[in-house]
């Protein structure tokens, strides 16, 4: 009878601590576009070369390293989300080849000229680089699961977690250095109140659900930007910084001048014999 009083007089004393409020941590883990093409912090002033595209494009798929060697995203994840990417810009009739670039090659050196050399190396045209920001504001409180949670004489604190995930891909011409164009997708996620002994797992979980939620999304909108982009190779206008050119042999899902010509002359033999 008074070890069950004890634990009462417990809970009501936390719980009246639980009114003044609760402990809260912050999380954050982030890749920056900016930092990596830019690892000095200095951005340049002078005004960029006009990127000049010769189709079809072979395009470089990576992820920016986080210089922290944090394991937010698992490599199978990150694979897959490469690999959704990939069969996105699949069967773009602008677009030759789409090759996924090893994370080590972005990991010991950033920058411009790290670009560059993995251009070089991969005979690339364009390269799309995905980072990612995710911030977590976890609450603890050893009041909210104390009525569900005790064992005996124990109380197990519980762990809430709010996740806002944001992916971006940034798809850019190394040669001029500009950024043709560029797709996000963002998610927030909310998780209820669990045990500490089980808040690991459960944060684990939200931070993969809300990187899946926001691929998904950005992967839609690169639907839509890949569109665009299309229209502005096709329109070729001429207050467009975009200069295209084509490689030999081709044409850009037009009919060739030659085969034009071949298919008047046949249509002037055909109605002559008529």
């Amino acid at each position: 009878m008074s070890r069950l009083v004890l634990v009462l007089c417990v809970i009501v004393l936390l719980n009246g601590c639980a009114i003044f409020g609760e402990y809260q941590q912050r999380h954050v883990q982030s890749t920056s576009l900016v930092g990596f093409l830019y690892p000095n912090g200095k951005l340049p002033l002078e005004d960029k070369q006009n990127p000049i595209l010769n189709l079809p494009l072979r395009v470089g798929l990576a992820f920016i390293p986080d210089t922290r060697n944090q394991t937010t995203i698992t490599p199978v994840i990150k694979n897959q989300l490469l690999e959704n990417i990939k069969q996105t810009f699949t069967g773009k009739e602008y677009v030759s080849e789409i090759v996924i670039i090893p994370e080590i090659y972005l990991r010991d050196a950033r920058g411009y000229g790290t670009l560059e050399q993995i251009n070089t190396l991969y005979q690339l045209d364009i390269i799309a680089l995905v980072s990612y920001d995710q911030i977590v504001n976890g609450r603890d409180n050893l009041l909210s699961l104390s009525y569900l949670t005790i064992v005996g004489a124990y109380i197990f604190p519980g762990t809430a977690y709010d996740v806002s995930t944001m992916i971006d891909l940034a798809v850019i011409d190394v040669s001029s250095r500009s950024i043709l164009f560029r797709s996000a997708g963002t998610s927030g996620l909310k998780n209820n109140l669990v045990a500490g002994a089980y808040a690991t797992q459960a944060y684990r979980k939200k931070q993969n659900q809300g990187f899946a939620q926001a691929m998904e999304q950005m992967q839609a909108n690169l639907y839509t930007e890949l569109g665009k982009f299309e229209q502005r190779l096709r329109k070729r206008n001429p207050h467009d910084n975009i200069q295209v050119r084509h490689r030999q042999g081709y044409t850009g899902g037009s009919v060739p001048l030659f085969g034009l010509c071949l298919l008047l002359v046949f249509a002037l033999f055909k109605r002559q014999n008529e």
